[in-house]
Parts: structure tokens; sequence; C-alpha cells
């Protein structure tokens, strides 16, 4: 086997402005998140996951 040189696997992260704007909508509270959903682009579970990121960089 090679060495990857370099490379890295997995599946890309979301287009961050897209989790951006995800995060507005849901600090907003104006849109539930299967709305945030629809209009962002952005799964339910990864705007979950970026809440979780977001808190866990406040409190550390």
């Amino acid at each position: 086997m090679k060495a990857a040189r370099g490379r890295k696997g997995g599946r890309p992260i979301s287009n961050q402005k897209k989790v951006e704007q995800a995060l507005k909508l849901y600090d907003a509270q104006g849109h539930t998140a299967k709305e945030i959903e629809e209009l962002t682009g952005i799964s339910r579970a990864s705007l979950y996951r970026a809440i979780k990121r977001r808190s866990e960089q406040g409190s550390a």
C-alpha cells in the first residue's frame, strides 16, 4: 500500500455560508427545523450538529 500523500478522505463538509444562514434562521425562532431544511438545503442533522458544535465552542 502506498501513503495517502496528503489526501484526505471522507465526505466534504456542508457549505459554510448555508450553515450560517441556517443558524441565523434557527436563532430567530421563526422557523421550524424542517422549514430551515427546506429553505437552506441543510439537513436537520447538519443543523443540529452545527448548533452542538457552536455551543461546545462557546463553553470551551
